[in-house]
């Protein structure tokens, strides 16, 4: 009799191993997440990502955006990519969830139109290509449901010139407002996202 509780205490020990391995594995993230940034509508501007976990420490994220947002007298249409690379340093959690530093590169696209504004009523217009790069630093967080939130900070420098097709680039001068959503310079990138995690 002793045998055989022997025997079956020791096999639902060997059971419950496994068992104890597949619910830790459970709490894992999966390696892909893809989310869309909650802030970028409020400068009418529609921004998602693409998240892949290579490692258990570093992540490779892709992101797009478009725009159509309007400052002053200027419309800017557009277009851009974000293409990062990111190190998860928590010691009690595997990429893409915890604490990270990332450092990213920016490319846009814009046209840059002003209604209306030579003699024969049509519009001028330019182009504007800027290039930049720069470091954030944020944390993911992954809940069991598979909802991922993402916050985090950047700061970057984009460098490039306005081309004018007409008109001159004064007509084009949309304050400080217009250099913080596209400016040449040193910028802040800001980033609240909201995903799914598979």
């Amino acid at each position: 009799m002793k045998k055989f509780l022997l025997s079956v205490f020791a096999a639902a020990l060997f059971a419950a191993v496994p068992f104890q391995e597949t619910v830790a594995q459970a709490q894992q993230p999966k390696r892909a997440v893809i989310k869309v940034n909650v802030l970028s509508p409020f400068a009418l501007t529609g921004s998602g990502f693409l998240e892949y976990a290579v490692t258990d420490r570093v992540s490779a994220q892709f992101g797009a955006f478009t725009t159509g947002i309007s400052v002053s007298d200027v419309k800017f249409k557009g277009y851009g990519f974000t293409p990062e690379v990111r190190y998860y340093f928590s010691d009690n959690k595997t990429a893409p969830a915890g604490p990270y530093l990332a450092g990213y590169g920016r490319i846009q696209n814009f046209k840059l139109t002003v209604k209306n504004k030579d003699e024969e009523g049509s519009d001028y217009s330019a182009t504007y290509a800027p290039v930049g790069a720069g470091v954030a630093i944020g944390n993911q967080w992954i809940f069991n449901s598979g909802i991922s939130l993402d916050v985090f900070l950047g700061a970057g420098y984009n460098g490039g010139s306005l081309k004018v097709n007409t008109g001159t680039e004064e007509d084009f001068d949309t304050g400080i407002i217009g250099d913080m959503i596209i400016g040449s310079g040193f910028g802040l990138r800001p980033g609240l996202t909201i995903g799914y995690n598979f």
